[in-house]
């Protein structure tokens, strides 16, 4: 009963998500500029890829970038440098570049580029990424900053998970409290997350280093790249439920994002690659979480 009941709440979220795309394209929702409104010292980074450049529909999740309470200084789209460049953008894209969007073309580390290429770009800069396919409510990034200028050193999220042990099965981790912190917590990039500077470990900082542990998890990766640098992760009070434009999509192409294969798939490939990150750890930085 409450699994048919999340699934009829997946299915309201994605009905409403629908809905406000059609708000957007007939164009009944105000639509600021980069810079209208009160600012936050913050870059916003994200990436996107294949279906959702070609069709426009990583634009959905710009909008609502763009119509939040408070403003970053920058909003950064990295794509594909072999597959796109300015001449190929969509219109729509185009037109966002023209609302003060950035478009930065870079090589596809699949999700590791909605983080890696910013903290090369911006290394003294707080970063706050976000996933390509969830509106996002207004208040985000308000909510992110208010709670980093009473934490200005701690990883920010607002979903987050709590695992009271990490080497337990990832389904097992349980949600964390609002308005709590723990070394050894889980921001979920979903809800949206942000990273003051150094508060990664520097050296796990690398791609190439990165994929050989977790290459389809770059949560886990992060994660612990906090925890070996010893930042806390802090969920904040206020939290949202995800409304993405893109899930019954999803769910009718298995395979499209990968949470299916990370998280819903028979085999839970995050609990591999936590296994894997968590042996690193140990080996490399003589840090322990069991």
């Amino acid at each position: 009963m409450n699994k048919l009941l999340r699934q009829i709440a997946v299915l309201a979220r994605s009905l409403y998500g629908f809905c406000l795309k059609g708000l957007y394209d007939l164009h009944l929702l105000s639509m600021p500029s980069l810079g209208q409104r009160e600012s936050i010292d913050a870059v916003v980074s994200l990436t996107s890829y294949g279906r959702r450049v070609s069709t426009g529909i990583v634009c959905y999740t710009l909008y609502s970038l763009l119509r939040q309470t408070r403003h970053p200084k920058r909003i950064i789209l990295w794509i594909n440098q072999a597959t796109w460049n300015a001449e190929k953008l969509p219109k729509r894209l185009q037109a966002l570049q023209r609302k003060g969007i950035e478009v930065r073309f870079t090589q596809d580390i699949y999700s590791y580029t909605k983080l890696l290429p910013a903290t090369s770009l911006c290394p003294n800069e707080v970063i706050i990424t976000v996933d390509d396919d969830v509106l996002y409510p207004k208040r985000l990034l308000e909510e992110l900053w208010r709670v980093h200028e009473v934490h200005p050193n701690d990883i920010v999220a607002t979903h987050v998970l709590a695992p009271t042990d990490p080497t337990l099965p990832y389904r097992q981790w349980a949600q964390a409290p609002g308005g709590t912190e723990g070394l050894h917590y889980f921001p979920l990039g979903v809800g949206g997350v942000l990273y003051p500077p150094r508060s990664l470990k520097k050296e796990m900082l690398n791609y190439d280093l990165a994929k050989q542990y977790a290459p389809k998890a770059d949560d886990v990766w992060f994660w612990a790249a906090g925890i070996a640098a010893g930042t806390l992760k802090r969920k904040t009070g206020w939290t949202f439920q995800s409304v993405s434009f893109d899930a019954i999509y999803q769910y009718l192409h298995q395979g499209s994002a990968l949470q299916h294969s990370n998280v819903k798939g028979e085999t839970i490939t995050n609990n591999t690659q936590i296994d894997a990150t968590l042996a690193y750890l140990q080996s490399e930085w003589k840090v322990s979480v069991s």
